[in-house]
This record gives C-alpha cells, sequence and structure tokens, in this order.
C-alpha cells in the first residue's frame, strides 16, 4: 500500500517538476533570445571592431580548466551550471539526513521487538513510542484496553474479531504515518535525477549556438576560436550527469530499504494482532 502511495506521490513531483522546469527553461530561453537578438543588432554595424584579437586568446599552453570554463561562459550557461551544482549538493544533503534517519529508526525497532518478544516491553518506558514498532503497539493497545473494559465483551467472537480490525486499522495509520516521514524528500530525488541531465543539456545547446554566433560575427572556423565555447557548454552536461547520476542511486537504495520497513512493519502487525488474540483465547 505504501509502495503504491509513495509512487504516486513521486509521480506527481516528477510532473510538477518537468512543468516547473519547461516554464522556467522556455522562459530563460526567451528572454536570452531576445538579449541576443538585441546585442547582435547593436554591434551588427561594427563586426569588424568585434573579432577578437589573437593576442587575447589563450595563449599557447595556457591551462584551461574548469573555473576558466566557468569564467568565460555565458550567462545562461552559468546560471545552469550553478542550479546544477546546488541540486547536487542538495542530493548529498538528502543522503546524509536519510542515512542518520534510517540507522535511527533500525535501532529503535530491533529494540522494542527483543523486548516485545521477550514479554518485557514496560522496561522500554518513554523509549517505546521512539520507534515506529513502538508507537503502532501504542495503538493497538488502546484499541485493546478500551475493549477489555466491556464487560463479557470477550465471550463475543463478533466483537472480538471487530477488535482485532480495528487495531489493525490503528497500526496501519501509524504505520503509513511513518513510512510517510520516512520517503520524505524521495520526489526531490526522484525529479533531480530524472530532469538533471536535461537541464544540462539545455546549458550545453545554449553554449554551441553562442560558439557557432562567434564563427559567425568573427567570421572563422578556427579551433581555436570556437572550442572554448564548445567546451564550457559540454561542461554543463557533465555537471547535469554527475548530479543525476547520484541521485537515481539513492532514490533506488533508500526505496529499497523503505520496502523492507514495509515488510517489517507488516510483519510486526501481524505478529501483535496474532499476540492479542492468543491473550483473548488464554483468558488473560
Amino acid at each position: 500500500m505504501f509502495t503504491t502511495l509513495l509512487s504516486e506521490s513521486t509521480q506527481r513531483w516528477l510532473n510538477r517538476a518537468r512543468l516547473a522546469a519547461i516554464a522556467a527553461l522556455l522562459s530563460v530561453a526567451a528572454l536570452s533570445a531576445g538579449y541576443v537578438i538585441a546585442d547582435t543588432a547593436a554591434v551588427a554595424p561594427a563586426e569588424s571592431a568585434q573579432i577578437q584579437p589573437l593576442d587575447e586568446l589563450p595563449a599557447v599552453g595556457e591551462r584551461f580548466g574548469v573555473r576558466e570554463m566557468f569564467e568565460q561562459a555565458d550567462w545562461v550557461v552559468k546560471s545552469v551550471m550553478i542550479f546544477l551544482v546546488l541540486c547536487s549538493l542538495l542530493t548529498w544533503a538528502v543522503l546524509l539526513e536519510k542515512l542518520l534517519v534510517f540507522v535511527r529508526a533500525r535501532r529503535a525497532n530491533q529494540r522494542f521487538l527483543t523486548h516485545f518478544r521477550a514479554g518485557t516491553i514496560e522496561v522500554l518506558g518513554e523509549r517505546l513510542s521512539q520507534s515506529a514498532m513502538g508507537r503502532m503497539w501504542q495503538a493497538g493497545m488502546g484499541e485493546y484496553q478500551q475493549f477489555c473494559r466491556q464487560p463479557g465483551a470477550s465471550a463475543d467472537a463478533g466483537r472480538v474479531n471487530r477488535m482485532l480490525q480495528r487495531m489493525s486499522l490503528n497500526a496501519s495509520i501509524v504505520q503509513e504515518r511513518d513510512l510517510a516521514r520516512l520517503g520524505s524528500m524521495m520526489g526531490v530525488l526522484a525529479t533531480i535525477g530524472a530532469t538533471a541531465p536535461f537541464i544540462g543539456l539545455f546549458g550545453t545547446v545554449w553554449g554551441i549556438l553562442n560558439s557557432f554566433a562567434s564563427i559567425a560575427t568573427m567570421r572563422s572556423a578556427s579551433l581555436a576560436i570556437v572550442a572554448p565555447g564548445i567546451a564550457e557548454a559540454l561542461l554543463a552536461t557533465a555537471l547535469g550527469l554527475f548530479a543525476a547520476i547520484p541521485a537515481v542511486m539513492i532514490f533506488n537504495k533508500f526505496a529499497r530499504d523503505i520496502n523492507g520497513f514495509v515488510g517489517a512493519l507488516d510483519n510486526f502487525s501481524a505478529e501483535m494482532i496474532a499476540s492479542v488474540s492468543r491473550k483473548i483465547d488464554e483468558g488473560h
């Protein structure tokens, strides 16, 4: 059930993110196109003056690394690069946060399960509510205690069955709430993994367009003139892949972990119902 909810929530995130990304890219493209057209019209009468002198080109053997690529890139390409770097940082922040959350959740559930099977739940005290299983147990026991306060209720098989169903429903509500908390930010990872390569590709296409525009302006197809612009453009694609690949891997890792939690909590819910049913049969 939670897997279906997670997939529906992820799909909604993806749809919204794609629409927002398309709208943003179209807006940027429109503004940038207007800027380029206006700039071209302004400098058209002085085309010959725009030819870059040879002494301003990078000297032979001069370093042309990532920093130089970024500094010389068009402002649209720079914006794309900065956005992708922020996406990458967000991905790693989500990874660290999720690792801590999942480790604490596993330890708390394992501690509760050990005491539950040993019949020493009261030892946990206030720590009972620190685990998802503990909260499910509290929700189920609340229904069971209310049932026990009704005189002669345990003798009616129909009322017992309805009570067990209510226990299962209450435990399921708590389970879904905890799984939703574990699944937070999964939509963000899915969105980054799905859209980052295309955002980087947009920056690459824009940079290559500028490189071809330079060829037309300078009336020269020299590789020394167009290569820097193409290199800057390809850097945007590299950053898009750098942001997307970890996001997809991290999303898949935590999706598997959440599915494992779903199975563990489902098993505990069945174990809890069986324990209460056995207790009723024993007359306790």
